[in-house]
């Protein structure tokens, strides 16, 4: 009985360690987003690192745009986009999103949603696998 409890101690401790490898994940992500808003367009085309469930926020006048990325199942992630008035950054967002891609493939970006188009791409790696 006691071989049985040390290998469900070390079964426990394998999955306790497998959510912690995925907790400590830091993607990093390759981008070009245009938003286009009222006649004002803006583009930004960089580079984020990222924790799970952490929004990256960047300023596009005259909008602020958030992304988090999460991570699914095996090679897949989803990405949330947000779009809030710079100016107003309590307020609802303007538009919202969610993508589903694949780490290390890129991923298109294309929404409309009344008067706030998002265009561009973007690519997710973790760098410590």
């Amino acid at each position: 009985m006691i071989g049985a409890s040390r290998l469900a101690l070390l079964i426990a401790a394998a999955g306790l360690a497998a959510g912690a490898a995925q907790a400590a994940e830091i993607f990093r992500a390759h981008y070009e987003i245009s938003v286009a808003t009222n006649g004002t367009d803006s583009t930004v085309r960089s580079t984020f690192e990222t924790r799970p469930g952490e929004a990256f926020t960047l300023d596009l006048p005259p909008n602020q745009v958030a992304m988090e990325v999460r991570r699914l199942a095996g090679e897949n992630y989803e990405l949330q986009v947000t779009v809030k008035p710079a100016k107003q950054p309590q307020a609802r967002p303007l538009l919202s999103r969610t993508y589903q891609g694949i780490l290390g493939r890129p991923l298109e970006l294309s929404t409309v949603a009344d008067a706030v188009q998002v265009e561009g791409a973007i690519s997710v790696v973790v760098l410590n696998r």
